[in-house]
């Protein structure tokens, strides 16, 4: 109950920062601990959706911060930035990688190592393709239930070894539900009737 309470302040905090910056953001939550193939220690998912703006016309003559002298700062900076603001975040653990397909900030809350939960934030692109993802695997999973336990034990494995971390050269764990889901869809109908 005490780790549901601290994920939904979590879940909170995030929103409410997020509107501060972007009043008509859409925050959706992706991921394992949606589909419910999390451990204790699975990071939280946010995807950030940004409402299309309208752009003027260009400019006719470049102005002081345009050219070398612009002020460039991404939307992943830029929330980093009010992210380091805030005092229930851990700010030693704020990281933008950018350089991956899906852009990402990652962020824990301030707690004991066991009890802090880590936050993944990105952007929607057409790169980011979490809350699709959501879909084709609740509907797998509703299909061949036995996928979760295989799942949960397998990711409790690469955790133990450091290998489920795949911007650091381990397996994500969607790429780790693909496989399993893949294999279970191979073998019989009667391997999969397990429990009758």
């Amino acid at each position: 109950k005490k780790s549901e309470h601290r994920r939904l302040q979590a879940i909170q905090g995030v929103t409410r920062i997020i509107k501060a910056i972007w009043p008509r953001a859409d925050v959706k939550m992706y991921g394992s601990h949606v589909t419910k193939l999390c451990l204790p220690s699975s990071d939280m998912d946010f995807v950030i959706s940004l409402p299309a703006v309208q752009k003027k016309a260009p400019a006719g003559a470049a102005g002081d911060l345009e050219g070398r002298n612009a002020i460039i700062e991404t939307n992943q900076k830029l929330l980093s930035r009010k992210l380091k603001g805030e005092s229930w975040l851990d700010q030693r653990s704020i990281k933008v990688i950018e350089r991956t397909a899906v852009p990402v900030i990652k962020v824990s809350t301030k707690d004991t190592r066991s009890r802090a939960i880590q936050l993944d934030l990105s952007f929607d692109a057409k790169e980011h393709h979490g809350l699709e993802a959501l879909t084709m695997i609740q509907h797998i999973l509703d299909e061949l239930p036995v996928i979760r336990p295989i799942v949960l034990v397998l990711k409790q494995f690469l955790l133990d070894r450091g290998l489920l971390i795949a911007y650091t050269g381990g397996m994500s764990s969607y790429c780790l539900f693909l496989m399993v889901a893949r294999y279970c869809q191979e073998q019989s109908s009667s391997w999969l009737d397990c429990g009758s």
